[in-house]
């Protein structure tokens, strides 16, 4: 046996299989393991100003990366794109929306959105850091 770094996309795809064949053995009735990303961006006069992408497998939505530009924080695009994603996610079947934050970065703002936190690791990566687990019902 040989361990060996191998392109992320081409492992994700083999790993994928392996999970499948193990999944249908176990119980065939689960829906197959299909991943749909998602990815908006928005845009002030030809700008990129901020963006959120995500993907969804069983019906859950993960939400990976949020980013707004600083001179438009605080105005409400943050939420917008949350939402917008969320929205998209419901017409394609999604129940529930997960996470990950830092507590450096956003806990207080996904809580104004509606998600909650399930879980955390303190001291992560740093003492008297946390990193949060959020979900939010869709």
């Amino acid at each position: 046996m040989e361990i060996v770094e191998l392109d992320h996309q081409h492992n994700q795809r083999e790993i994928s299989r392996l999970l499948e064949e193990h999944s249908q053995r176990a119980n065939n009735s689960i829906p197959p393991y299909e991943r749909e990303e998602l990815s908006l961006a928005a845009y002030e006069k030809g700008i990129f100003i901020g963006g959120i992408t995500g993907d969804i497998v069983w019906n859950i939505l993960t939400v990976h990366l949020l980013a707004v530009d600083p001179a438009y924080r605080g105005k409400g695009l943050g939420g917008e794109l949350l939402q917008e994603l969320e929205a998209r996610a419901r017409l394609r079947g999604c129940k529930v929306s997960e996470l990950t934050t830092m507590s450096w970065q956003a806990p207080h703002f996904y809580q104004k959105q509606g998600y909650e936190i399930y879980g955390e690791i303190k001291d992560c990566p740093l003492p008297g850091q946390t990193k949060y687990y959020l979900k939010k019902n869709l």
